[in-house]
């Protein structure tokens, strides 16, 4: 059996973008968490994946709402992607962030270069997580800046290497 952390370690030398999943909370209001376990699975139906723990309150919400939105952000939201990491009792932070809605009611993170607001069409269990593949019903654009990065456990600027 592989150790865990050195499972870890070996993964974190994959750099990803870093995103938010954006959905509803039980009283309708916006609820964010940080993911980058996202990839797009195929154009034609527009889908894409997330992973989400069964631990967090974003996994409570999807199965309840049946939708969630991708928001793919800036290096400039560095501080946002810090914040929804962290559990939301844990977000003390006054971290400065709004959202507008989408066509089907879910919150876009103002000021993310690409959101995707998806249906879940279909989920998967396996082990501490659900793989959650959703049909992209709408896309929103904002081409400027680049990208915000994670690689070996901390934030990844390519172009300061």
């Amino acid at each position: 059996m592989l150790d865990t952390s050195e499972f870890r370690a070996a993964l974190g030398l994959f750099a990803t973008g870093v995103t938010v999943i954006t959905t509803l909370d039980d009283d309708g209001e916006p609820h964010s968490m940080t993911a980058n376990a996202f990839s797009s699975i195929c154009l034609d139906p527009p889908t894409v994946m997330v992973c989400i723990a069964h631990g967090t309150n974003t996994h409570g919400f999807m199965e309840k709402t049946s939708k969630f939105g991708v928001n793919i952000l800036r290096q400039e939201q560095q501080e946002l992607g810090a914040h929804f990491a962290k559990k939301p009792e844990d977000r003390t932070a006054d971290v400065e962030f709004n959202y507008s809605k989408a066509d089907d009611q879910l919150p876009v993170l103002n000021g993310s270069m690409v959101f995707f607001g998806c249906e879940v069409l279909g989920s998967h269990v396996y082990g501490d997580h659900t793989i959650y593949v959703g049909l992209v019903k709408e896309m929103r654009r904002n081409e400027s800046g680049a990208p915000l990065m994670f690689y070996n456990s901390r934030w990844y600027n390519p172009a300061e290497d």
